[in-house]
């Protein structure tokens, strides 16, 4: 309802001439044209509310949550609320993308890997280095990047196929034995459109209690004049029970000219 003091007769298809606010005058909802009620005109809230409808269809707000409450929906006729989330809501997050372009590494320092998770996943995508033939290793640093020391241990086993042959290998020179880092792959080639993929999960790596370890899978094209497709199964230990809290992905040598890096945590 609007209140308006009529000083002319003149009341036509909803629009009231010389008009001064007294008298009541009612205005119905086609009388306002789409658009034209701006947030300027509505009432004013507190800051965070929604706005929702009540029993009786009228409209109504939904009460501010604490920071981290999420929107829960309570069924049809009742009004949603901020809630807690529920236990288990947050179990798997994805922590951290990253994106190499022509970059000496990619790293992922303490503020990632914390004691909030019990297992990290790293999965990384469209790696290409700057060199055929030249692996993807990843390091451990107990002190968030400043010393990578040599604790690495794990075997590495190679399943390729080709035109000119296939088969399974266990392949002892790229072994790590107390080494400061783990190989992914090898003899990779990052010729146009070649590329790698793949993923590596660590166990616990905050516990002091427990040795750190790990193990990981990799899909990738050789470097060799006869093309062939390699799967590459490594698994180890780093041998020091300090707590893991930071990870590098680099090449052997040269820089990661592309490649997009995530980390996951699982509780």
């Amino acid at each position: 309802m609007a209140t308006t003091k009529i000083r002319s007769s003149s009341i036509e298809d909803g629009q009231v001439a010389n008009a001064d606010l007294s008298a009541t005058v009612a205005v119905t909802g086609g009388q306002i044209a789409d658009n034209a009620v701006t947030l300027a005109k509505m009432a004013g809230g507190t800051d965070g509310n929604l706005i929702t409808y009540d029993a009786s269809g009228d409209p109504a707000y939904v009460a501010t949550g604490a920071a981290t409450n999420i929107l829960t929906s309570n069924g049809a006729g009742a009004a949603p609320t901020f809630q807690a989330a529920a236990a288990g809501f947050d179990s798997i997050a994805l922590l951290s993308t990253q994106t190499a372009s022509t970059s000496a590494s990619v790293n992922f320092d303490n503020t990632l890997i914390t004691s909030t998770y019990k297992t990290y996943e790293f999965k990384y995508m469209n790696v290409v280095g700057s060199a055929d033939g030249v692996q993807l290793m990843i390091q451990f640093s107990d002190d968030n990047g400043s010393n990578f020391d040599s604790n690495h241990t794990g075997p590495f086993t190679t399943h390729y196929t080709g035109a000119g042959a296939s088969g399974l290998t266990y392949d002892a020179a790229q072994d790590s034995v107390s080494d400061d880092y783990h190989k992914l792959g090898t003899d990779q080639s990052w010729d146009a459109g070649d590329s790698m993929g793949g993923r590596v999960t660590i166990q616990n790596p905050s516990s002091t209690s427990f040795i750190t370890t790990y193990q990981g899978e990799s899909s990738y094209i050789s470097h060799h004049g006869t093309m062939y497709t390699y799967s590459t199964f490594i698994g180890g230990l780093w041998d020091s029970l300090a707590a893991v809290n930071y990870v590098r992905f680099k090449m052997s040598s040269g820089n990661l000219v592309t490649g997009t890096f995530q980390l996951w945590g699982y509780k």
